[in-house]
Parts: structure tokens; sequence; C-alpha cells
């Protein structure tokens, strides 16, 4: 007699492992960040400083510029947290329709979105607040702080969609696997933007979060995304195999 089920299946069940397999998820996740871009130009900037903190000449009090750039802090960490939770929500999206329609369930699209945009927005949020660290101890941005502030957004935002893919699964290992491999995609895109970007747009800003060129924007957002989309079913489809037939 076979042993009674329960909700959180064994480890040996194929379904611990993602379906969603990594060259579908990347074509996914690249196909999240250009709608996230499309959106990002059409629509930027979102949120403005009231007018009500203008500095209308140089030589006003610097309170007046001091609190200028607090309302700017404010509205760039929005405007992060907007986009990049706006892009977990549909890479999130994209992969848990695929993967949900390998499994013939509804979970995926479900569970998946809300958590990804949660770590999107979180990471945003944690990004910009090195460049406001930086402007206001060290000047300018270099390497580091760069990969630094990209690693801060990319590890939330990678966690919250390996997570919410992984519980898909109903099973721990299934869930942690995902969850890891989320972290460890963020920690990736982390390090390859700063990279990519010195050597394809040298001359792009590198003074902010979201990238003010319309091409740095776009290789930004598709490094995020297409990482999360390849790196995470690469890890989550390690599982173990179902014997073929189970013991009586």
């Amino acid at each position: 007699m076979s042993p009674p089920s329960t909700s959180l299946k064994q480890d040996s069940s194929p379904r611990a492992a993602l379906a969603q397999g990594p060259w579908g998820g990347l074509g996914l996740g690249l196909l999240a960040a250009l709608m996230m871009w499309g959106v990002i130009q059409g629509v930027h900037p979102v949120f403005r400083v009231p007018k009500k903190f203008d500095v209308p000449s140089i030589g006003m009090p610097p309170a007046l510029f001091a609190a200028h750039r607090r309302e700017q802090d404010r509205v760039d960490r929005w405007h992060a947290m907007l986009y990049v939770g706006g892009l977990g929500l549909l890479v999130a999206a994209f992969l848990g329709i695929g993967e949900g329609a390998r499994r013939a369930s509804w979970l995926p699209p479900l569970i998946a979105p809300p958590l990804a945009a949660l770590g999107g927005a979180v990471g945003g949020a944690l990004g910009c607040l090195v460049y406001q660290y930086v402007r206001e101890n060290v000047g300018q941005a270099g390497l580091t702080h760069t990969f630094l502030a990209q690693l801060l957004v990319a590890t939330p935002l990678g966690l919250g969609i390996g997570l919410g893919l992984g519980l898909a699964t109903r099973t721990a290992s299934g869930s942690i696997k995902a969850a890891v491999a989320g972290v460890v995609a963020g920690i990736v895109a982390g390090a390859a933007f700063p990279v990519t970007i010195s050597i394809l747009l040298p001359a792009a800003s590198s003074d902010a979060l979201l990238p003010e060129e319309g091409s740095s924007r776009l290789l930004w957002l598709a490094i995020l995304a297409g990482m999360m989309g390849l790196v995470i079913p690469i890890a989550g489809q390690k599982g173990t195999e179902l014997p073929k037939h189970s013991p009586p």
C-alpha cells in the first residue's frame, strides 16, 4: 500500500524541480525587459519634485538646496521602486505563466508576481541609498559603488522571483533551490551590469540608479531580467528524478 500523500511533496518528485527551461526563461525575461523599457520610456518621470522646493538661483540659502535634494532623493527612490518592482512583476508573470502551463497549475502566475514586485521595490530603495551615500560622502560614483548598488537592487529582485516560482513546486527543496538561484542570479546581474556598460557604453552616466539614456536603460533592464530568466530555471531544474515504478 502506498503511503498517504501530504501537502508538502517529497523531494523525489519531479515537481520539486522547475519545469521552465533556461533558454525559454531567458527569452521571457528579455521580453519582460523590453516591455518594461517601453513603459519607462513612455511614462518617465511619473513623480516630480513639487514646485515649492524649487531653488530659483544659485545664491539662495544652503538649506533650500538641501531640502530640494531630499525631495529629489525621494522622487528617485519612488521611481526606482516602481520600475524595478514593475520589472519583477513582469518577469515573474511571464515565467509563472510558462511554469503554470507546463504544470497545468494556476499557482505560479498567482504567487510569483507579487513576491517579485515586492523584492524589486525593496531592491530599488536599497540601490538608491548607495547613490545617496556616495553623493553625500564621496562625490561621484565609481565602479565599486555601481556594483554595490546593482547588487542591492538585483539580489532582492532575484530572491522574490525565485521564491515565488519555487513555492509553486509545493516542496521545501524546490522552494529553497529556486530562492537561492534567484539570489545567485542577482549577484551575477549585479556584477555583469557595471562591467558590460563600461565596455559597450563607456560614455553612459553612472550618477544615478536609473540610467538616463534609453540605450543604457534597456541594457540595464535586459541584464536584470535576462539573468533571472536564465539562472533560476537552471538551478531549479536540478532535482532528483522520480522512479519509474513506485514500490508496492
